[in-house]
């Protein structure tokens, strides 16, 4: 049996920096029983490895960048594989995925830095056609209030986490961001994508709205793999 056909379907959990995306992870990771159900979670590409420099000087830099991109993406292709050759079939969740490093350099670009939006979309898409990786299906956007997003950070922050980039917090990136994956969401099957407020509901509320929208998806979208260069040039 190949890899690929032991995914029933993959999904990204997407979004903004404190909208809930690793909480909810480690939720659906925690919930008594599923452990046992062939539930698979892609760690995010900084548990993975250290992510390229930010800000970028150079266009070498920026080439720099793009390989480094994909030699995590392939690091997260060879631990799924890895989780995979120990079940049957499983649900595979990713804390983030292509969209999101799309969304980035869009952003980038948007603040004035030196940005990769389609060479990286191309990289991307080359390796997923030569199956180099293994990328998710759908997507589940977290979105939550700029009061709420406050409040989580500066609780991060004072556990000890570390504060993200100061462009990622600038108003005009945020809304870069977002409407970046919206209209990547848009371009996929109904089943295969999920705008999810997380203000107004705890963890576990999260995870099982996540839980039931992934529980109905049916294997007609399975096949279904997203174009992130024609996306990409759309953005342009």
């Amino acid at each position: 049996m190949s890899i690929e056909s032991k995914i029933t379907i993959g999904n990204a959990i997407e979004g903004e920096c404190y909208v809930g995306k690793t909480t909810t992870l480690e939720t659906i990771k925690n919930t008594e029983g599923l452990r046992e159900k062939g539930i698979i979670i892609v760690p995010e590409y900084s548990v993975i490895g250290e992510l390229p420099k930010f800000p970028r000087d150079t266009i070498q830099d920026v080439k720099n960048a793009i390989q480094r991109m994909i030699d995590l993406e392939k690091r997260r292709t060879d631990k799924l594989a890895s989780d995979l050759a120990r079940t049957n079939e499983a649900t595979v969740i990713f804390d983030r995925g292509p969209v999101t490093c799309i969304a980035f350099e869009k952003a980038a670009e948007k603040a004035g830095f030196k940005s990769a939006t389609l060479w990286l979309a191309e990289a991307f898409q080359r390796e997923i056609e030569d199956k180099n990786i293994l990328i998710p299906n759908g997507m589940i956007h977290l979105t939550a209030s700029k009061d709420t997003i406050k409040i989580r950070e500066a609780d991060r922050i004072k556990k000890g986490g570390i504060k993200v980039f100061d462009f990622l917090r600038d108003k005009d990136v945020i809304e870069s961001l977002n409407d970046t994956f919206s209209l990547f969401g848009e371009g996929l099957p109904k089943q295969l994508f999920l705008t999810l407020e997380t203000d107004h509901k705890n963890p576990d509320e999260v995870c099982a709205e996540v839980l039931q929208f992934i529980r109905g998806q049916t294997s007609e979208v399975s096949d279904t793999i997203p174009d992130f260069l024609s996306f990409a040039k759309s953005l342009l």
